[in-house]
């Protein structure tokens, strides 16, 4: 079992957003006893082995230019694939707009419960509960998840970039 995060990337560069979806989903893999890994869609600038200071262990990448603008479809079946081979049971994204059109999607094709808006970490304490903003952000509810695959689309500015020291291995996928 591992965590995967999906790393959306724009005009060659990782978003801040991913850097976010990476420290958290790193955060979720040393509390679940896992690894965290990446899947990175499109072609970047960016030193990708540097993503194992935000916890990344593996990043996968199909360096594809055609993949450089979103396609939904295209992402979400990709991405899927990429979570059946790596095995990964807990799949987290940024609540972006990527996000938005992809997480649904994932959902139906894995058969994974999804929480949207996630704004903090999973309480593991009783099952597998994540916390998440409603009513356009003013109130919170706690989303139990029992489906054996999840997906957990992180806020933005919800959760700090936190940063340690390693490199992450880069395979093409």
């Amino acid at each position: 079992m591992s965590i995967l995060v999906f790393l959306d990337q724009a005009d060659g560069h990782i978003k801040k957003s991913s850097f976010e979806a990476a420290s958290y989903a790193a955060k979720v893999a040393e509390m679940t006893g896992t690894t965290a890994e990446g899947i990175l869609l499109g072609t970047v600038n960016d030193d990708l082995s540097a993503l194992g200071n935000y916890g990344i262990k593996k990043v996968h990448t199909v360096a594809d230019a055609t993949l450089n603008n979103l396609d939904a479809q295209v992402f979400t079946k990709i991405i899927a694939q990429a979570a059946e081979a790596t095995g990964a049971d807990i799949i987290v994204c940024s609540h972006n707009t990527s996000g938005k059109a992809i997480a649904p999607r994932l959902s139906v094709r894995l058969k994974a419960g999804l929480v949207s808006g996630a704004a903090a970490l999973p309480d593991l304490s009783n099952g597998f509960t994540v916390k998440k903003t409603v009513f356009s952000g003013k109130a919170f509810a706690n989303i139990a998840v029992t489906s054996a695959k999840k997906i957990i689309a992180l806020n933005p500015n919800s959760f700090d970039i936190i940063t340690t020291t390693g490199t992450a291995e880069v395979v093409p996928f």
